[in-house]
């Protein structure tokens, strides 16, 4: 199956057209021919939408959203994958991935969500001007900056920190009054935002450089392509290459997306990987470290500190004892 989105306040109608069946009071329930779940639209006022995604298709599904001059006046936050499947064999590919992405402008967003695969996600669109007059104009950020005033495509990836992900969960599992109900989503839509922005803010003001689609799909291509063999030390240089671009663009693309250089990223997904592996106790530490590349222990050590906040050994025996 193919969605092609060109308006976002025309999403969920899209999807119903697809699916051969039809919005009412603004919930899309998916038929069972075509799969399970739902899709929730919320138009919280003038300014601001929500969209609520809980589903799973028998088919693949290929959604691509379009953009258009009218989107640098739009600020989108897509929350992706905000409770990933614990039984997933690829727990850091992108269908499995939590992220969330911040993007505006002209820059076309292709999503591949596989058959038999459940998936969840919340969408909210805010206009320039209401986010600047929300959140005041005195905020002397230059991402906030960008965001607003920026006449290019801009993008963004984070990923999802534990208090958000509570929030979604709120969003998804609300016990509230039904007259309630919009001032409560329009509340939790600005809690996710905030919450966004506050850790998109923790980030060096970064040169801004243009951004167009070919670059993108390749600059996630090599994203895509490390975390899915975390175990191989990629070389910048020769990834680079492989996408036909510069290995100093590449850096600085990246870094501008993901807010991190390129092996720091790297580096974090490898210790999450050691610090699964642990916690699994199968593995000593030192068949832990070799399995993820490293021929130096006392290198894992410091660098598996730095990034969880404790010695591999120290993190085995506490998870031991928890246990």
């Amino acid at each position: 199956m193919e969605l092609n989105v060109r308006k976002e306040f025309g999403f969920l109608a899209g999807f119903a057209d697809l699916l051969g069946t039809e919005v009412k009071n603004g919930i899309l329930v998916i038929p069972e021919t075509k799969g399970k779940g739902y899709l929730m639209g919320f138009r919280l006022d003038n300014s601001i939408n929500m969209l609520v995604s809980f589903y799973e298709f028998n088919d693949n599904l290929l959604a691509k959203r379009f953009g258009g001059q009218n989107t640098l006046n739009r600020i989108l936050f897509s929350f992706n994958n905000i409770f990933p499947d614990v039984h997933s064999k690829n727990k850091y590919s992108r269908e499995d991935l939590p992220s969330i992405q911040i993007f505006k402008g002209k820059l076309n967003i292709e999503t591949f969500y596989p058959g038999r695969t459940k998936f969840n996600s919340i969408f909210i669109g805010i206009d320039s001007d209401k986010l600047a007059k929300t959140l005041g104009l005195h905020i002397d950020n230059e991402i906030f900056k960008n965001i607003i005033d920026s006449e290019q495509s801009i993008l963004f990836e984070e990923l999802i920190s534990p208090k958000i992900q509570q929030v979604a969960l709120e969003i998804i599992q609300p016990e509230i009054r039904d007259s309630l109900s919009d001032f409560f989503f329009k509340i939790k839509a600005e809690e996710l935002i905030y919450l966004t922005l506050k850790e998109l803010f923790k980030r060096e003001n970064p040169t801004m450089h243009a951004l167009n689609q070919i670059d993108v799909q390749k600059i996630y291509k090599v994203r895509d392509l490390i975390l899915t063999d975390i175990n191989e030390p990629p070389v910048i240089k020769d990834l680079a290459s492989q996408i036909g671009m510069s290995e100093s663009k590449f850096k600085r693309l990246f870094k501008q997306i993901f807010g991190d250089s390129f092996f720091s990223y790297y580096q974090k997904f490898r210790m999450k990987e050691a610090a699964r592996l642990l916690k699994e106790n199968e593995m000593s530490v030192s068949q832990v470290g070799f399995s993820l590349g490293f021929s130096n222990l006392s290198h894992f050590a410091k660098v598996f500190e730095e990034h969880i906040g404790m010695k591999p050994k120290s993190f085995q025996k506490k998870k031991w004892i928890q246990d």
